[in-house]
């Protein structure tokens, strides 16, 4: 019990140190290849969806969506 309290209080504290971490952004180029990656899945995800191969598709829009949260978070001025 000991070492899980233990592993517990040390994540919690690391969890709070990363908190206060401010992003950089990317550089132009970077931000570019992030943005044409996310249409780039977004095509896969029409080509898969008209197959009907949805799992594929459904992979396909989450990695999408990932990609776009990335951009939002360190592309966007």
């Amino acid at each position: 019990m000991k070492i899980i309290t233990i592993l517990l209080i040390s994540l919690f504290a690391t969890n709070l140190s990363f908190a206060q971490t401010k992003t950089e952004p990317y550089s132009q180029e970077a931000c570019q290849g992030v943005y044409g990656a996310i249409g780039t899945f977004l095509v896969l995800a029409d080509e898969q969806w008209k197959q009907k191969k949805d799992k594929k598709a459904m992979m396909y829009l989450t990695a999408s969506a990932h990609y776009a949260t990335i951009y939002e978070t360190v592309c966007k001025k």
